[in-house]
């Protein structure tokens, strides 16, 4: 994260001085729990930090603007940061300086969800599946999981939709019949009577979902600071009876405020991590469902690298 940032004031009752917050901006592709937890509980105050956050439309527009510096931070997939990091063959045709910062969650209810009208693998033959560019970590978890249900890719059409919510948005509009979800959108996959095929941790348990990444550099101290309240955050999440998470989040993000939701955000095998440390094998995972798929994998010595920043 760059130690060059906006500057936001937060007021004090009465007519105190105000007290100046350094803002972190920040990318998401879906709406972040952690993040409204923290909100509902005046963490950035108590941690001298504010934030601002951005739906990202795609992951290459999301490392654009972490590369042009209009992002600090990006919530993301680690495969997104496979692909950018160790290679210019990805979309933006260059190799970023990138840094895992730390671990998120375990995928989130990862899994396939189609349309009802998808009743046995042979159905699939023909259809147009949504993703959100081919290249991406979950199109090809997508191509495993289709793999091991029996269906085979060459009979399927893939749509590059864009961001999770956009794939869920295009499943409802007849777009395409299906795609893989997680979060908010698999909660509401599930609420609509879509299918689910296939979930990440049928593929792999060690599973990664998703981390926090920025562009490498020496870590400022609002870095730090908001890794320390998001470990807060993470705590608070992983330690609280269920009735408590989900009142919390009611206050910012009354979207995610089900009991489903929250089920799976304590839940061991999808839901959040605690801690910062990443290890080769959970990268490795991500880099054999890669060389499964056919695409580019990223070398061992790589993965070593990003493992040791985070």
């Amino acid at each position: 994260m760059s130690d060059v940032m906006s500057i936001t004031f937060s007021h004090l009752q009465g007519d105190a001085m105000s007290v100046p917050l350094a803002t972190v901006k920040i990318g998401q592709f879906s709406e972040s729990p952690h993040l409204a937890i923290a909100r509902a509980l005046d963490m950035g105050a108590q941690h001298g930090i504010d934030w601002v956050t951005e739906r990202v439309a795609s992951s290459p527009a999301q490392f654009e603007s972490l590369r042009t510096g209009e992002l600090d931070l990006a919530i993301t997939s680690p495969d997104n940061v496979l692909m950018y990091a160790t290679t210019a063959g990805n979309p933006l045709k260059e190799q970023l300086d990138l840094q895992i910062l730390r671990p998120i969650d375990r995928g989130l209810g990862l899994a396939l969800y189609t349309s009802a009208s998808v009743k046995s693998p042979a159905d699939f033959s023909g259809m147009s599946l949504g993703v959100d560019v081919m290249s991406s970590g979950f199109a090809l978890l997508l191509l495993q999981m289709l793999q091991s249900i029996g269906v085979n890719r060459a009979d399927l059409v893939f749509e590059a939709i864009g961001a999770t919510p956009k794939r869920l948005g295009a499943i409802r509009e007849g777009l395409v019949v299906g795609s893989i979800l997680n979060a908010e959108t698999a909660v509401a996959a599930e609420e609509a009577g879509l299918v689910k095929w296939a979930t990440s941790t049928e593929i792999d348990s060690n599973y990664l979902g998703t981390v926090l990444a920025n562009i490498s550099g020496v870590q400022s101290e609002t870095t730090r600071s908001f890794l320390n309240m998001w470990e807060e955050v993470t705590q608070v999440i992983i330690n609280s009876d269920s009735k408590h998470v989900k009142d919390l989040l009611e206050v910012y993000a009354p979207k995610l405020a089900t009991d489903r939701y929250v089920e799976i955000l304590k839940s061991p095998e999808f839901g959040v991590i605690s801690g910062e440390s990443i290890s080769v094998d959970q990268l490795t995972v991500l880099a054999k469902i890669r060389e499964r798929s056919g695409a580019y994998t990223p070398p061992e010595a790589e993965l070593e690298k990003l493992a040791a920043h985070a």
